[in-house]
């Protein structure tokens, strides 16, 4: 990796993802096995077969992949049991190639799992007509095994629009910001743009280009409140990513008082240093930032009374 601070931005991206259930964790662990297995192949469900307990298999067919995310249900373990052990049946009956079965979960697996992997493994130890190398892979192995080792240019792809390794903090932003990018031309361009008052930016001397990036950004402001407020979201996001934005432009303005590098600082911290090469992109973060300066997380408020031109 590029340095220990992209590797710590890395596995935070990497944790984040492996907290998903379901199939969205499923398609993520595809997404990283898949680039890191160069002849990784994800055979698609056929008829009653299914998919034959495979989620994916590699390296001439010797290693094959079963994959499960996990899910809020009752007697989740015992669940997760007869999961592992339909899919290595399943597997064991349809593909005879495999050396190595590795059973991929963000789900606990407690003493019941483990005990049918003890029994797998000397079933099928190196001793017997089949042997089988059983190994139940939970996100620590799969970052350790797998995604710590891809190049920096296939984690990018992974993990897309990775903002500056020291800004962890507003890595739950980035989804906002990738469902901002995928459809800029949303609704709100039928909107009447909210009226910002021009004072704080008189205050805070932000130059021309900037409150034109800001006005260009205020028209997914709507959106953006929208996000906060889906169903799943942490409630207390909005807040937390807010008081997040206000440390970083903390840091920065003791770095500089001039407000336009500020705000550049704090675009890539946001959206990362080529943030600009998507247009698309770029708005999303002047979209974002604009949303965090307008609710007076970021800059300062002028005092009551300031009718503009600068501070006293």
């Amino acid at each position: 990796m590029r340095d220990p601070a992209w590797r710590e931005w890395y596995r935070a991206q990497h944790d984040r993802r492996s907290s998903l259930q379901g199939t969205s964790f499923e398609d993520y662990v595809t997404s990283v096995l898949s680039r890191y297995h160069r002849d990784y192949f994800n055979p698609a469900p056929a008829g009653k077969l299914g998919d034959g307990g495979c989620d994916g298999f590699a390296e001439a067919g010797t290693i094959l992949y079963a994959c499960y995310g996990s899910r809020a249900q009752r007697d989740a373990e015992r669940k997760l049991r007869d999961k592992m052990r339909g899919d290595f049946e399943r597997a064991l009956d349809q593909w005879h190639t495999y050396k190595v079965w590795r059973f991929v979960t963000n789900a606990a697996a407690g003493p019941v799992c483990g005990e049918f992997l003890i029994e797998v493994q000397q079933k099928y130890g190196p001793a017997s007509d089949r042997p089988i190398e059983c190994a139940i892979w939970r996100p620590d192995d799969l970052w350790a095994e797998v995604v710590s080792q891809l190049p920096p240019q296939k984690l990018d792809v992974v993990f897309p629009g990775i903002p500056r390794a020291e800004n962890v903090e507003l890595i739950d932003l980035v989804p906002l910001l990738e469902k901002l990018g995928s459809d800029s031309d949303f609704v709100e361009r039928q909107l009447e743009i909210r009226p910002v008052p021009p004072e704080k930016m008189d205050y805070n001397h932000l130059s021309l280009a900037s409150r034109f990036e800001f006005q260009e950004g205020r028209i997914m402001a709507p959106r953006i409140e929208q996000w906060f407020e889906e169903p799943g979201l942490d409630p207390d996001l909005r807040d937390h990513q807010g008081r997040n934005f206000r440390k970083i432009y903390e840091t920065h303005r003791r770095n500089t008082d001039n407000p336009t590098e500020i705000l550049e600082r704090l675009y890539t911290s946001l959206g990362g240093s080529d943030f600009r090469y998507d247009s698309k992109r770029a708005n999303a973060v002047y979209a974002v930032t604009a949303y965090f300066f307008d609710s007076c997380h970021i800059f300062e408020e002028p005092p009551i009374g300031f009718l503009g031109g600068g501070p006293d």
